[in-house]
């Protein structure tokens, strides 16, 4: 099924939410909607290269600023905050959400 939308942006991009490491906020299965033209700072929510480059290829997180560093947190806390390495790129901003109903 094709869905039309109004997220501005030529180069969004909408991806499925896979996992549960940003519940209550993001569940599994959920559509985001990501721009890679916007600024990001602290407390967006961005899409990041992951640090092992696994099968997953990118992690949804909160990006946060501790003294000089940049934080990517998961909303749930059973997982662990990890620093946005020079080595990984902001992928974009997540500009929108399309919760499951």
């Amino acid at each position: 099924m094709l869905e039309a939308t109004d997220v501005p942006g030529a180069r969004t991009f909408a991806l499925k939410v896979k996992g549960n490491s940003m519940q209550p906020l993001f569940s599994e299965g959920e559509i985001i909607f990501v721009n890679p033209d916007l600024p990001r700072e602290p407390g967006h929510y961005v899409l990041v290269e992951s640090q092992d480059g696994g099968p997953e290829g990118a992690l949804l997180r909160q990006l946060k600023k501790v003294g000089g560093q940049y934080i990517l947190h998961p909303l749930d806390r059973r997982n662990e905050d990890l620093p946005l390495t020079k080595q990984q790129q902001i992928l974009g901003r997540v500009v929108r959400l399309r919760k499951n109903l």
